[in-house]
């Protein structure tokens, strides 16, 4: 099961380590590079840096194969 998280931060990351652990296809995205290289090596997860609302980003993330789509972020205008 392919699984995008946009947002990085502590929910999104715990997600993501998480569902790693479970052996999902795990792909995080968030806007901010700082917030990309804070997701630890130990995660198992393709890291995508672009803005979670961009129709370009979400196809690198690879949308049109997720199974779940899960938005974490602060930024209200990204949900």
């Amino acid at each position: 099961m392919k699984i995008i998280i946009i947002g990085c931060g502590k929910v999104g990351t715990a997600l993501a380590e998480q569902l790693s652990k479970e052996h999902y296809e795990v792909v995080v995205v968030d806007h901010s590079l700082d917030q990309i290289h804070e997701v630890p090596e130990t995660i198992d997860a393709l890291r995508i840096l672009g803005n979670g609302s961009s129709i370009s980003t979400l196809m690198d993330a690879g949308v049109d194969t997720a199974d779940i789509l899960i938005a974490v972020t602060g930024d209200v205008c990204s949900k």
